[in-house]
């Protein structure tokens, strides 16, 4: 009995199958990312157990099997949640489409080292691959599970949400706890696809209740707008550790025009995707994301109603100047479905096209990002022109210098701060700093002269991923204890040549913001603006879907469908 006992102990401990299961729980148990899975036993151990099942049948037979077997399933899980540390936020399978996008912004040793660890895995595990007729036929079972959500999402979302313990809308983190990683990516592709079904619904502009019908009969006062949305704006000083070294990394002009006036608003996003806080910024309503992770992705050119089309109803032109390159974001064909007038690019970017901006030739490494201080004088220059025309219009500038990896570069100056006792990306950044409230300080003493009775308005897209992710803004001290933290960021305003501090917008406020100030506050007596934070994001649910499916329709010559 005894040794029975101890043969069936001994079987166990030598099942390949049971140290699977147990490696998979303890990750789970001890993984800082999700709060464990709830869902694990009922959804997610069960679909893991039948995919090493079945990649152990289709691996050569040796003593590497069993591991081999579990490395891209362990690629799986690790992928997944260095990317929520990274981020803030799960992986989705439409994130794939912004791989390109990343590579492109990454360095050659960043490149190289991901990789390898990517590339090398597979290698090895393919030169062990044995595909036959008679292992095939196993993987029948997994078609509807990893094919359902791509060919019957509507299918694969009812199953999903009968087989579920609850499936929570308001945070991927929480469905993630509560079903588990693998099937929780499978859904929310599933949804995202059933959703865009459902676009061809959304195309009705009078359901829109943020349209200003002819009967609101609105004026416009003809002063100018200019919107600055700044790269990455981290203001170092916010960090607890630098204010206890009592380090003040702005310039004196800047502290002396902003003072205590310098607001915050808050961004959809942090770490990156810059295109999400453009959308919410010039279109009103949330970026929720609910049809892909970069609302810009699904716009044709065909036009939806947003800031710049409105006013454009008022009588404004309106131009849209982006320092970085056209084929991020799809930002070419979303600024025309915004109905910018004009779009420009620097001539590096688009050689072919009519454009006012230059970044100049790189000189040194650090110098691949387009300085402010020479963005800014090239759009002063193209605001005096403006201004001779006599007709009102909408300044609109997105910058890109800040962008990770935070080189200085020869255009902006020496190093003039060394402190070790932070990160050396932080570093970079209390730097940066200096040389960017200096560029901003001197384009807004002049754009105050050229333009006096303006609306000025610059807000950071989002806070910029630090190596060590959210965990380096806790360790250095950004608003602790804020449940927002990771997406307050700067924002400063200037009407008609005065300061005004705003306590905490949302980003899609300052849209109501501008139309407010362009209407002589008759905006937010026509249309409701909450400005009070937190701010009730479901009630502009319709609209987006709305503003998204008139974006996303056809666009065939002249006809939109």
């Amino acid at each position: 009995m005894g040794s029975s006992w101890l043969l069936s102990l001994f079987g166990l401990l030598n099942n390949r199958y049971v140290w699977f299961t147990a490696a998979i729980l303890l990750y789970i148990v001890s993984s800082p990312v999700i709060d464990g899975n709830t869902g694990i036993f009922r959804m997610e151990l069960p679909l893991m157990l039948y995919l090493y099942f079945c990649l152990n049948r289709l691996l050569k037979p040796s003593p590497w099997q069993p591991l081999l077997a579990a490395l891209p399933l362990a690629m799986l899980y690790i992928g997944h949640d260095y990317y929520f540390v990274r981020f803030s936020r799960i992986p989705k399978w439409w994130d794939l489409y912004q791989v390109p996008e990343l590579l492109a912004v990454m360095d050659g040793s960043m490149i190289l080292l991901l990789g390898t660890l990517v590339l090398l895995p597979i290698v090895i595990y393919l030169l062990n691959l044995r595909l036959t007729l008679t292992n095939l036929p196993l993987l029948i079972p997994l078609l509807p599970i990893y094919l359902g959500p791509f060919f019957a999402p509507v299918t694969f979302v009812a199953t999903f949400n009968k087989q579920s313990k609850q499936v929570i809308y308001y945070s991927a983190q929480v469905n993630t706890s509560l079903n588990g990683r693998m099937i929780t990516s499978l859904y929310h592709e599933a949804k995202r696809l059933e959703t865009l079904q459902l676009l061809g619904h959304y195309r009705d502009l009078d359901k829109l209740s943020m349209r200003l019908t002819p009967e609101q009969g609105l004026q416009a006062n003809g002063k100018n707008v200019h919107l600055i949305v700044l790269e990455s704006f981290l203001d170092p000083s916010l960090f607890e550790r630098v204010k206890q070294l009592r380090l003040q990394p702005a310039h004196p002009d800047y502290l002396a025009m902003f003072g205590d006036k310098m607001g915050f608003s808050i961004s959809p996003i942090f770490g990156g995707y810059t295109a999400q806080p453009e959308f919410e910024i010039l279109c009103g309503v949330p970026a929720f994301q609910e049809f892909d992770s970069i609302e810009f992705n699904l716009f044709t050119g065909a036009k939806t109603y947003c800031l710049p089309s409105i006013l454009r109803q008022f009588g404004y032109s309106s131009s849209a100047a982006n320092a970085y390159k056209p084929e991020f974001f799809n930002t070419p064909a979303a600024y025309r479905g915004l109905d910018f007038d004009a779009i420009y690019f620097a001539k590096e970017y688009t050689p072919e096209a009519d454009t006012y901006l230059q970044r100049g030739e790189e000189k040194v490494d650090g110098d691949e990002y387009f300085y402010d201080g020479d963005l800014f004088a090239q759009n002063l220059a193209f605001v005096e022109k403006r201004l001779q025309e006599k007709k009102p219009f909408f300044n609109y500038l997105l910058t890109v210098y800040g962008h990770f990896n935070f080189e200085l570069g020869s255009r902006a100056g020496p190093s003039l701060f060394r402190v070790p006792e932070v990160p050396e990306a932080v570093e970079k950044i209390i730097n940066q700093h200096y040389y960017r409230t200096k560029a901003l300080a001197h384009y807004l003493k002049q754009l105050i002269t050229l333009d006096p009775t303006a609306l000025i308005v610059l807000v950071s897209d989002h806070l910029p991923p630090l190596p060590g992710g959210k965990g380096d803004y806790d360790r250095l001290g950004y608003f602790l204890h804020d449940p927002d933290r990771l997406l307050i960021n700067r924002l400063l305003v200037i009407r008609g040549g005065e300061v005004e501090r705003h306590e905490r917008l949302v980003h899609f406020n300052i849209y109501r913001l501008i139309l407010d100030f362009v209407t002589d506050q008759g905006y937010c007596q026509k249309q409701p603006c909450s400005w009070h934070y937190p701010v009730d994001r479901e009630r502009l649910r319709e609209d987006y879907r709305t503003l998204i499916g008139l974006a996303s329709a056809a666009v065939e010559g002249n006809k939109i469908k």
